[in-house]
C-alpha cells in the first residue's frame, strides 16, 4: 500500500512540474486572459476563486499597460488558482 501511495505521489509531483512549465512559456495576451478567466467563472466561490479573479484583473490591467513580465506573472498566479 505504501508502494501505491509513493506512486500515486510520483505521478502527481510529475503532473504538477509538467503544467508549471506550460505556465512558465503562457504567453500574455488577451486570448490566454480570456482562457483563465473562463476557468475561474466555472469554479465554485472561495478564498482561491477570489485570488484567481483578483490576479486575473491585474493580468489585464498590465497587458493594457504594455507590462508583459508582470502580466506573465499574474497569469500564472490566477492559472495556479485554478487547479
Amino acid at each position: 500500500m505504501k508502494i501505491l501511495g509513493m506512486i500515486i505521489g510520483i505521478a502527481l509531483t510529475s503532473t504538477v512540474v509538467a503544467q508549471a512549465q506550460q505556465l512558465q512559456t503562457r504567453e500574455c495576451n488577451a486570448s490566454n486572459i480570456a482562457f483563465v478567466a473562463e476557468a475561474i467563472a466555472k469554479m465554485a466561490d472561495s478564498k482561491q476563486k477570489k485570488t484567481a479573479s483578483d490576479e486575473i484583473g491585474l493580468a489585464s490591467e498590465a497587458m493594457a499597460e504594455g507590462k508583459n513580465d508582470e502580466c506573465r506573472d499574474h497569469l500564472m498566479k490566477a492559472t495556479l488558482q485554478t487547479k
